[in-house]
């Protein structure tokens, strides 16, 4: 067990979040609370003994029961690294956060996951790198019924065949990256074998092979290869054995081994990917941005953008990007893209007040924020009427984020007076108590859903349980309920200290 993690009386903390998300789930909501490897005891859950409890439906050590379609989240943020393969035998979701990442690191040891079951998989949000098999599929090795894998990175990854995925199932790939995936014979990041697999505003970058660098296809299925790019790759070509379906439309690839026709282009020269490949560029995973004058960038008109596609890019953020609303970017980087969540610059007031008494903690939160929406606002995108979660860790929003102050801003009670629209909230669970009022500011242009002046005050808590027991940065996230749209911003300016105890008043008696 590496790195373990015990501050956990969060009550307040993690409660709400579970509550909220609880309403919100398909079935059963599974919460791992620790980036600790392996198996831990009680109230911890690890990814590893998450996917037993779903598998099992059964519980294990800190980790709830499965109901036989499940779904798995995280309240922490960083790199967990499995010490045996990730087998599920279930249908599940895993879905990282919208904002700060996880990523799931193999170590060049083992294959990452193994998916074994005839029901559907999907995973959203999540990094799996440095993930090794000695035949299929580094990361991923999928026999289900059906696959869905969106807003995922890739990143060297390796096998014999697959070098990231050997796919054998009807599968989707939207707004993902593969970057440096390698397979010593076929498919260096995807190996599709008889199934349908549809890639839609994916970025394929560096990958290497001896055949299929980047997708290798054979059974003579049909691949589906929308608003792509398909670059760099070490041998092999990007493509081998590609048979296109009639949605092979608006992709970019620098050579010519994927035959793509029509509106596609094949040997592009002007792609000006970004040359130092994966950085993180906002959004819960690291993307290859796109620099001035790709090809890529409005390649790909809106009808196709939204018919196929996502009204986001890999990172959250809306597409198409504000500046031409006609046309979207080519592959899971959106050029010129506005983050769907916003922090207005110098709002923030991040204020901690300790006590030498137990579980008597202030924490005091201000800011002004605005949601984004491109083409259009989605109904979650109402932070006053729908809610939202907010959360405060200790360190950056780069760094393994674990604890923290967690909590569901959820329901506002809705106020209008003289057309000023306004909520207040309060939630108590002694000792912690939770008050907040939120004011919505005047509208902005498109793409702004809109912007909010949040006030929140957090008693009774005991923030060195929680990790918050030392001073700047801090890292401050905001996210919908459902988890769809979020951002982590960095705080440096917090004031941190004790709380001063009034003074008792000398009550002196005067002579008559």
């Amino acid at each position: 067990m590496a790195n373990s993690i015990r501050r956990l009386s969060l009550v307040v903390v993690v409660l709400l979040f579970l509550s909220a998300i609880a309403g919100s789930a398909r079935a059963a909501t599974i919460v791992v609370n620790t980036l600790d490897s392996g198996s831990d005891p009680f109230p911890l859950c690890t990814l590893e003994d998450a996917v037993t409890a779903a598998n099992t439906d059964s519980p294990i050590n800190g980790c709830a029961a499965g109901t036989g379609d499940d779904e798995i989240v995280f309240i922490v943020s960083g790199t967990i690294k499995p010490d045996h393969t990730l087998m599920i035998s279930t249908q599940l979701t895993i879905a990282g956060p919208a904002s700060a990442g996880i990523v799931i690191d193999g170590q060049f040891k083992i294959e990452i996951m193994d998916i074994v079951d005839d029901d559907s998989v999907d995973l959203l949000n999540l990094t799996f790198e440095h993930g090794y098999s000695s035949e299929f599929g580094g990361a991923i090795f999928a026999e289900a019924n059906e696959l869905f894998v969106e807003g995922c990175t890739f990143v060297d990854n390796v096998a014999t065949i697959g070098g990231a995925i050997y796919n054998y199932s009807d599968s989707e790939f939207v707004n993902d990256t593969f970057v440096g995936n390698r397979a010593s014979a076929h498919g260096g990041a995807v190996f599709n074998q008889n199934d349908e697999v549809d890639l839609i505003n994916d970025t394929f970058v560096d990958n290497e092979a001896s055949e299929g660098a980047a997708i290798y296809s054979v059974g003579g299925v049909s691949t589906g290869i929308v608003s792509s790019i398909l670059a760099n790759s070490i041998k092999g070509g990007n493509c081998f054995a590609v048979a296109h379906s009639v949605a092979g439309i608006f992709n970019l690839s620098d050579d010519n081994s994927c035959h793509f026709p029509g509106s596609n282009l094949n040997i592009v020269a002007n792609l000006n990917l970004d040359p130092t490949g994966l950085e993180n560029n906002g959004g819960p995973t690291q993307t290859v941005a796109l620099e001035s004058g790709s090809k890529a960038i409005d390649f790909v008109p809106i009808a196709v953008c939204l018919t196929y596609g996502e009204p986001v890019d890999q990172r959250g953020f809306g597409r198409p990007d504000p500046g031409n609303p006609n046309f979207c970017d080519a592959g899971a980087y959106e050029s010129g893209a506005a983050p769907t969540v916003a922090l207005v610059p110098n709002t923030e007031r991040v204020q901690i007040a300790r006590s030498t008494s137990p579980n008597a903690d202030m924490v005091n939160i201000g800011l002004t924020f605005q949601e984004n929406g491109a083409p259009t606002c989605e109904t979650d995108q109402d932070a006053l009427n729908q809610g939202f979660t907010l959360a405060l860790y200790s360190g950056t929003c780069t760094s393994n984020l674990t604890g923290g102050l967690n909590l569901s801003l959820s329901p506002f009670v809705v106020h209008t007076v003289n057309h000023q629209s306004y909520g207040t909230l309060f939630q108590s669970m002694p000792p912690e108590t939770v008050s907040a009022r939120m004011v919505a500011l005047p509208s902005l242009p498109a793409p702004s859903c809109g912007q909010w002046n949040l006030n929140l005050e957090v008693t009774g808590v005991d923030t060195s349980s929680l990790g918050l027991g030392g001073s700047n940065p801090f890292a401050l996230v905001l996210t919908t309920l459902d988890g769809d749209f979020g951002e982590c911003f960095n705080i440096t300016n917090a004031i941190v200290g004790n709380q001063i105890t009034a003074p008792i008043p000398v009550v002196r008696r005067i002579r008559r």
